[in-house]
């Protein structure tokens, strides 16, 4: 048998074996202290925090929940003992639960190299940061592909900014570069083995878009592509949230501004 590691899970144990007890007792308490408030029409806020609060509960000595937060040892050294190898563990293991969860968001920090990139002495060098993420992504979808949960599960990689091309800035690193970036798009039906979009030979420019919009890709399309790839409909709005202000899911999407790369599953 594989030992067994991981990270520690929601269940607590502050008052040993008699912690599960002592919660429930209070959470009891709290039940009972709220329910004049939640019994009120008046206090519809006060009966809908207090359902967040159950459904908080329900996670906890939950052991479903708890073991997505483990893992073999042997697993930990194929990923890593960073924190971004962790979270891609436990990542995987969501995913593999199937508990419904539909959204699992992740980082890898040290991406803002300003200065130094190359000289380990200061920290995260852009091989330390390549090696781990090449290292950490690749065991995850041979993990997904494995369990076969790839096919419905789209892996998306990316940052807020490309960096400047060229020559190093004088501090030998990179700075924001907004004009050309790239994304990683992966599983849950795309269509592997391709490049959408060129740029010059230096990376300053884009001079092929690549796609049918023949524009360049932003932000807001990498994310109606996101939602085509979950069957959401990207150009929907919900008029009436709590606080009032219209959510609209992907800004300029309902005029055709923005809209899916649908090149990328086809």
């Amino acid at each position: 048998m594989p030992q067994s590691g991981g990270l520690s899970n929601l269940r607590h144990d502050f008052y040993g074996d008699e912690s599960k007890a002592f919660f429930d007792n209070s959470y009891a308490m709290l039940q009972d202290l709220d329910a004049p408030l939640r019994s009120q029409p008046w206090d519809a806020d006060v009966a809908a925090y207090s359902a967040i609060v159950s459904q908080a509960r329900s996670m906890i000595y939950n052991d479903a929940i708890g073991k997505v937060f483990q893992y073999s040892n042997a697993d930990a050294g194929r990923y890593g003992a960073t924190a971004f190898a962790q979270s891609l563990l436990v990542a995987r293991n969501i995913v593999q639960a199937n508990m419904g969860t539909v959204f699992i968001s992740t980082s890898q920090t040290g991406w803002d190299t300003h200065a130094q990139q190359f000289d380990s002495k200061t920290g995260a060098t852009i091989y330390s940061l390549t090696n781990e993420l090449d290292r950490v992504l690749s065991n995850l979808i041979a993990d997904l592909r494995l369990s076969g949960d790839l096919s419905r599960t789209l892996i998306v990689v990316m940052g807020e900014f490309g960096r400047t091309p060229g020559p190093l800035n004088f501090r030998d690193g990179r700075d924001h570069f907004r004009n050309v970036m790239s994304a990683l798009l992966i599983g849950g039906g795309v269509r592997g083995g391709q490049a959408i979009g060129k740029t010059d030979a230096t990376g300053s420019a884009i001079v092929d878009p690549g796609w049918s919009a023949a524009r360049p890709i932003y932000v807001e399309d990498i994310v109606a592509t996101i939602y085509s790839a979950m069957g959401v409909d990207w150009t929907k709005s919900i008029e009436n949230t709590p606080s009032g202000r219209r959510y609209i899911y992907v800004t300029g999407a309902e005029t055709g501004l923005f809209g899916p790369v649908d090149e990328v599953f086809i």
